[in-house]
């Protein structure tokens, strides 16, 4: 089927002849993960809409695509003519997805339970509920609709050596067995596809930017099983998997595994991390213990070994995007024809050159002009937009390395220097001055990450700016560049910042038509010192890429944030030098020149 409208058409006739009202298709997969294979891409495939957060609910009589203000722009022009309307997650003017269903007059709601958490089915059965509507949770389309549904994925795992990982797989497992106990639970069902690469230290290729493979875990205090497709499984990591006492069963079968537990048996289930389909399977005769998963905090506290790869890591990728800068500028003076694919695969090109990359953490942004409104903005394959002299160039990038995974964004003038609008001087001093605000911070033991959103936004605030997405995010280790359970956010989250845990700084602006800014350096929670008050912590900034100096006016900053701009680009210049030839140093030691010199 060529359009969406045809797709919708088949979709609403499928639905009739099952009696259901409308269906609900998120943009998980069974294992709740943030990016999914193409083999889980069905709300992409309905609706058109390619970005990796959304949801959609189609009834027989309209269509609605509920999504965050990172998608706005990106979702409005891709949903142009579909017949599907934008939802503007978190705007006054948005419907609740339940009310939208019971003002549609729906009776029945389908969905598939595979990819919805378990807690999102039962709350909102619960919710239709009251406005009599009926919710099945065995609704699958797939095949009447997505005739040419891509399969799944099969690419094999490999192990992640101990002296990356920092931790063998029988400690880990024995720490999480101890939180286990203490919990007062005999089994752990685990359907994440990071904590079960973590625990294990096995790594895999099926997801685009994720260093992960498809598969679910069940743990017990005694044996462990790994359910994944045999052809996922070399000699050697079945040998890994023997020597860890690491049973192995088809993907499928979790399922059945669950159905045979032994009576009286306490099954730890994180209701908002396992499907529903995978939550019923739990007998009725074992009994629930209600719990978030002791993998998610052990994985974001990294340990000593992580914390080095990281650093080198972090070397690596300021080396890969100093040649690329360096490139760029040779280029652009030359009148090269350049666009915005051009350069997200130079990038790329250079980052592969690496020692221990494997490839990009996520989908480079590389936004010219307008273009850096749009928060993900993808480059297109063929056509995308032409990169010049004179204007603003956004470009948010990252890496996978055996050593640890990286994220930055740096904006860049391409104007001629001191010929950049004085509002985009302005707007980029208040971005670079609520990152350095938030790096700087010194907080108590037991602080939350929203306790500090305010300072990477005050600068902006006070100048009337605003940016919707969230300031930080936890990275993942040689795992997925967007990790929890931690963040740094206006919105309540309940998890305390701990030393080792590492997040972004990434504030931003984005004046729709014009340009958009956003300056991202990753941060590890350090111990500061303690006092009679007791412990604090900071930040210790690990991304090592100069900011750009032509966006820099010194008169919009004080004193003392010019010596820290100052004391970060000497930090860069002496740890990437010495793996720079001699061209490349003399450029880093111009870029990083003390900003008042």
């Amino acid at each position: 089927m060529s359009s969406v409208t045809e797709r919708l058409a088949a979709l609403r006739g499928y639905m009739r002849s099952c009696g259901v009202d409308a269906c609900i298709v998120p943009s998980d997969d069974v294992h709740q993960s943030e990016y999914v294979a193409e083999h889980f891409k069905y709300r992409e495939f309905l609706s058109g809409f390619s970005g990796s957060a959304g949801t959609l609910a189609v009834s027989l009589k309209g269509a609605g695509l509920w999504t965050d203000s990172r998608y706005f722009l990106q979702a409005s022009e891709q949903l142009s003519g579909s017949g599907i309307d934008l939802m503007r997650l978190k705007m006054p003017d948005c419907p609740d997805m339940v009310d939208w269903l019971l003002a549609q007059g729906c009776q029945m709601v389908g969905l598939d339970g595979e990819v919805f958490p378990a807690q999102t089915v039962l709350d909102m059965k619960d919710r239709l509920s009251v406005g009599g509507c009926r919710l099945r949770s065995d609704f699958r389309s797939y095949d009447q609709v997505w005739i040419d549904r891509p399969a799944l994925p099969g690419a094999p795992f490999f192990v992640l050596e101990e002296r990356y990982a920092g931790q063998s797989c029988q400690d880990k497992l024995a720490a999480v067995r101890t939180k286990m106990q203490q919990a007062g639970a005999d089994y752990l069902p685990l359907s994440s596809l990071d904590d079960i690469a973590w625990l294990l230290n096995l790594r895999g290729s099926d997801i685009d930017f994720n260093p992960v493979g498809l598969a679910y875990l069940l743990l017990g205090l005694q044996r462990c099983t790994l359910f994944t497709e045999a052809r996922k499984l070399t000699p050697a990591v079945k040998e890994y998997l023997a020597q860890n006492h690491i049973d192995t069963a088809p993907y499928a079968a979790l399922g059945d595994h669950l159905d045979a537990l032994p009576s009286g048996s306490r099954v730890m289930i994180d209701r908002l991390r396992l499907n529903y389909d995978v939550y019923g399977h739990v007998p009725a005769s074992c009994q629930v213990v209600e719990a978030p998963s002791p993998t998610t905090p052990l994985k974001a506290v990294k340990n000593a070994t992580e914390i080095a790869g990281l650093r080198e890591a972090m070397v690596k990728d300021g080396v890969a995007y100093v040649r690329f800068w360096r490139w760029l500028e040779t280029a652009l003076a030359r009148g090269e024809n350049l666009d915005e694919m051009t350069l997200s695969r130079r990038l790329q090109t250079l980052r592969l050159a690496q020692e221990g990359c494997r490839g990009e953490s996520f989908e480079p942004i590389v936004a010219y002009g307008a273009n850096g409104a749009i928060v993900h903005y993808e480059p297109a394959q063929e056509g995308s937009a032409r990169v010049a002299a004179g204007d603003i160039l956004l470009i948010d990038q990252g890496g996978q390395y055996l050593q640890g995974t990286t994220d930055m964004t740096r904006t860049h003038s391409l104007y001629a220097p001191g010929q950049a609008p004085r509002d985009y001087l302005c707007d980029y001093a208040a971005i670079l001055r609520g990152n350095i605000a938030l790096s700087q911070a010194v907080f108590p033991d037991y602080t939350r990450g929203c306790q500090l959103d305010v300072l990477a936004r005050q600068f902006l605030w006070q100048a009337g700016g605003q940016y919707l997405h969230g300031t930080g995010h936890g990275v993942g280790h040689f795992l997925n560049v967007h990790e929890g359970p931690q963040s740094i956010r206006m919105e309540e989250n309940p998890v305390v910042l701990q030393e080792g845990m590492v997040l972004s700084d990434e504030p931003g602006i984005y004046r729709t038509g014009r340009y958009g800014i956003r300056l991202e350096n990753l941060l590890l929670v350090t111990e500061r010192f303690t006092s009679e008050y007791g412990r604090f912590l900071g930040f210790e900034v690990l991304t090592l890429c100069p900011f750009d100096r032509r966006s820099i006016d010194p008169a919009l900053y004080s004193k003392e944030e010019i010596a820290w701009i100052d004391a970060y680009h000497q930090r860069v210049e002496e740890s990437l030098s010495p793996l720079l030839d001699e061209e490349e140093k003399a450029w880093l030691h111009d870029k990083t020149r003390p900003i008042a010199g």
